[in-house]
């Protein structure tokens, strides 16, 4: 689904915009089927609680990330629609995704309301600056309908903070009660997108639906390439990762640029690094990096 430009309005206004329907029930059902290789459905959960400890050992912290076995989930994350509305947001074609991972949260399993807080300092080394190319974007992707009860993420407009100070990063409700006052929660149909600057006041709510119930989500984290002191993971440390390898192989160009992978027509290929990459990843299309490269053409 293409992202209009009134949500990049309602990012741009408030800090934050939800997009109804992104996915197609195609896709919502295909995601879930990748999610269940990594997570019991809740019924499944509580129906035999033994055979998962690993769930109630850790519960807040059910988190798998990029690359995942199987495809949905994978192009999901580097959905063309995504990459689309970041490059608006940016104003850059130049864009990486640096964080992908899936998140599981079961209603009577633990604790997971968190304090309002940004989320920034795993992702910059600065402080966040949300316009034009300096931006990052943060996104969550819903694969079950999420209510209040179910810990929907309560964000707080930037129309009530824009001249707050970005320091502390965590805000607890007894020092900053006035925050908790004005945060909204994000209820959102599977399939929906959240947005969300990384300036963005915001947190987990609390899961007080009875079991058996469930929240499952994906979240992403973009930036443009420009930037050296933003970004959460560069994925060449996943480098001998067989899903990611799978991934490469048998995804578009495009997808893979937003990985870091350099595009067809950039100074890295030649007629060498094309014969070195075509052995590394042999079920890949070398077809876009072949085109207009001779032995001189791409000298640096």
């Amino acid at each position: 689904m293409h992202i209009a430009d009134e949500y990049l309005h309602h990012l741009d206004t408030h800090g934050y915009a939800v997009v109804p329907d992104f996915l197609s029930k195609d896709e919502l059902l295909a995601a879930r089927r990748n999610l269940f290789q990594y997570f019991p459905p809740p019924e499944e959960l509580w129906s035999t609680p033994k055979r998962y400890d690993f769930i109630f050992d850790d519960p807040a912290h059910l988190q798998i990330e990029f690359p995942f076995m199987g495809n949905p989930l994978n192009d999901l994350a580097t959905h063309p629609d995504l990459i689309d509305v970041v490059e608006r947001a940016l104003g850059d074609k130049e864009v990486l995704l640096t964080q992908a991972a899936i998140w599981a949260k079961y209603a009577g399993t633990g604790e997971f309301g968190q304090e309002m807080h940004l989320d920034y300092q795993g992702n910059t080394l600065v402080v966040p600056r949300d316009e034009g190319t300096f931006r990052q974007v943060n996104m969550i992707l819903y694969y079950t309908d999420v209510t209040a009860d179910l810990g929907a993420t309560r964000v707080v407009s930037k129309t009530k903070t824009r001249n707050e100070s970005l320091w502390p990063p965590f805000r607890p409700r007894k020092k900053y009660p006035k925050l908790y006052a004005d945060e909204v929660a994000i209820e959102a149909k599977a399939g929906s997108l959240l947005m969300f600057q990384m300036g963005t006041l915001h947190r987990a709510g609390e899961m007080t639906a009875d079991a058996p119930a469930a929240r499952f989500t994906q979240h992403l984290v973009w930036r443009s390439a420009k930037h050296h002191f933003a970004g959460y993971h560069l994925w060449s440390r996943m480098g001998e990762n067989d899903d990611l390898e799978r991934f490469i192989e048998r995804t578009t160009p495009r997808q893979r640029e937003v990985l870091g992978f350099p595009p067809a027509g950039h100074a890295y290929w030649n007629e060498q690094t094309i014969a070195g990459v075509a052995a590394r990843y042999p079920k890949m299309d070398m077809t876009p990096y072949r085109a207009g490269v001779n032995d001189d053409s791409n000298a640096d």
